[in-house]
């Protein structure tokens, strides 16, 4: 296998492996956010700053989910690309 067919096939499969991952963590992001959500519902009103900020980490790391979903597809994209003008 020429250089170039080899580098073409290991761009495809960082695409793909990059495709799945961005999936299968949009799929942990939901139950994620779920929990974020009942967790919010019960200790939201307390008045301890403590809880709040619990809160406030556990929807910071749910926008850091987001970008990295967001992240992971724009690579596959870039990599997809970047494999078909080879």
């Amino acid at each position: 296998m020429s250089q170039l067919a080899q580098l073409k096939s290991q761009v495809a499969a960082l695409s793909r492996d990059a495709s799945a991952t961005a999936t299968s963590l949009a799929g942990y992001k939901t139950k994620f956010s779920q929990s974020v959500s009942q967790v919010s519902a019960t200790v939201g009103g307390s008045a301890q700053r403590v809880d709040q900020d619990m809160i406030n980490t556990l929807q910071a790391a749910e926008r850091r989910v987001d970008e990295a979903v967001a992240a992971l597809r724009q690579a596959a994209r870039a990599a997809n690309d970047y494999a078909a003008r080879l």
